[in-house]
């Protein structure tokens, strides 16, 4: 029988420290904002699920834009700023940087799959409208159907009895653990000398598949140890400057 093996899809470094994180799980790509410590600019990336370069360190010429999702070959952002949370201004780019549409006086309200709500700033509350981020028209009538793309899943705590195939391991904190088809996805920090690792180990029902050790050295835990689509994981490095991804 074969041995069932974890399989690293990319490694992908970042001049800068990641801030936000946003995934198209229908088009497989994920946009990355970093952010200089300098100037505080967000600079934009996006990668496919195979790590290649779909758009490289498109640097933002205000630091107020923030990255709110990415759809349809688009990166939809958002302006925030110091006096309330959400500012008016919403930008669409596409993959080249390129300004597909700008609604300077429209703030964001929400993100659904394949439509972004937002309301004039003139509203305080209600007089919602729906941009359609494929086709860009914009409408005051809400669609029929609404939901939000809900294909990431973060692992969760797990505070019941470890199975059998777990409880010989020397955890340092409560495992987390998530789903891939029928196999079950464990990831959990061991403790080498004063520095801490983090592991996941994949197992069915019964018996325990493959443990891969993901990030070693790291002086703290992390709280959440990796996002998932699908059969595939995504997590950010202790630095906060790389993005590696697993098939499991």
């Amino acid at each position: 029988m074969t041995k069932y093996t974890t399989i690293k899809t990319f490694e992908k470094d970042f001049p800068h420290q990641i801030w936000k994180i946003v995934a198209d799980p229908v088009n497989q790509h994920i946009a990355i904002e970093l952010r200089d410590t300098e100037s505080t600019r967000a600079a934009l990336y996006v990668i496919d699920f195979e790590g290649k370069e779909l758009l490289q360190h498109k640097q933002l010429d205000e630091k107020e834009w923030t990255l709110e999702a990415v759809q349809h070959n688009t990166l939809i952002l958002k302006r925030v700023g110091d006096v309330r949370p959400v500012k008016e201004g919403i930008l669409f780019l596409d993959f080249q940087g390129n300004t597909r549409a700008l609604w300077q006086e429209y703030i964001w309200v929400d993100t659904y799959r394949d439509m972004v709500k937002v309301r004039h700033r003139s509203f305080q509350s209600g007089f919602e409208e729906y941009i359609d981020t494929q086709t860009l028209q914009k409408t005051s009538t809400a669609p029929r159907e609404m939901e939000y793309c809900s294909a990431i899943k973060m692992p969760i705590p797990f505070t019941a009895p470890l199975p059998p195939y777990l409880k010989d391991l020397a955890l340092s904190d409560v495992p987390a653990v998530s789903r891939a088809g029928e196999r079950i996805l464990w990831s959990y920090h061991t403790q080498a000398n004063e520095h801490y690792q983090l592991n996941l180990s994949v197992a069915d029902s019964s018996k325990l598949l493959d443990t891969i050790c993901l990030l070693t050295d790291m002086p703290k835990m992390i709280p959440q140890p990796y996002f998932q689509i699908e059969n595939q994981i995504f997590l950010m490095s202790y630095n906060k400057q790389e993005i590696v991804s697993y098939l499991v």
